[in-house]
């Protein structure tokens, strides 16, 4: 057997350690989410349309929010409050993609502006209720039922209007059905959470875990493949 010297056994250990600890930041989620940052750099970066080019900090902000959150949560082993912050962002921002997306058929505003209202109301609430080392869910449910109430609401419109819009390649229809998919869906796992943590699929994960990481490449898929269809329509509207 080869003689290892201490020092180089140390400096092995360490690599192996610092080579796993790294890697371990890269879970389902943040890679989805990588993915899709690195397609709205590439696809928005220069769009004509402010409201889509601010998805490239949005899905920035989630991606540091996401490997924060690893981190904190092996010092501290509590990182809800960081997802506390982060639902301001969330909320902030799909609102505004809203008001964009539905104000091309009505005046979207008022209804924007009441569900932020109600978000931030709740919002408050929950924080005094509880405290921010708490996570907000019962916010949080009520902004994904406003959410699919929206995504709704656009389909309504899209279904009624007579020119003549090919789905396949349609930005804005990809971007609201990974959305509606998404938290539809969410929402459903929160109301049967202590129905779905009984059924483990590992010895330390249910399957809660593999749905909530399933939704997470559908969301991030839609909106890549969104932001690859907003590409393909900024260029031939310019050619």
């Amino acid at each position: 057997m080869k003689y290892v010297p201490p020092i180089a056994r140390v400096q092995r250990f360490d690599k192996k350690f610092m080579w796993q600890y790294l890697t371990s930041f890269f879970t389902v989620n943040t890679c989805s989410e990588l993915i899709c940052f690195t397609i709205a750099l590439i696809c928005l970066t220069r769009d004509v349309s402010l409201i889509w080019r601010s998805m490239i900090a949005y899905i920035l902000i989630t991606c540091i929010v996401e490997i924060f959150g690893i981190y904190i949560a092996r010092k501290s082993h509590n990182n809800t409050w960081i997802y506390n912050i982060f639902l301001l962002f969330e909320t902030g921002f799909n609102s505004l993609m809203f008001s964009y997306l539905l104000g091309k058929y009505t005046r979207s505003k008022p209804l924007i502006v009441c569900g932020l209202a109600l978000f931030l109301f709740l919002y408050v609430l929950g924080i005094i209720d509880h405290g921010f080392l708490f996570y907000n869910n019962f916010t949080y449910t009520i902004m994904s039922v406003i959410y699919v109430f929206f995504s709704l609401y656009y389909y309504y419109f899209l279904l009624k209007d007579e020119c003549y819009i090919n789905l396949k390649y349609s930005p804005e229809f990809w971007w609201v059905a990974g959305t509606l998919f998404f938290y539809f869906s969410t929402t459903v796992c929160n109301l049967l959470d202590e129905k779905l943590e009984k059924i483990m699929i590992t010895k330390t994960e249910n399957i809660s875990y593999f749905i909530f990481q399933g939704l997470n490449i559908i969301l991030y898929g839609c909106w890549g493949y969104s932001f690859i269809c907003r590409r393909w329509e900024t260029r031939r509207s310019v050619n």
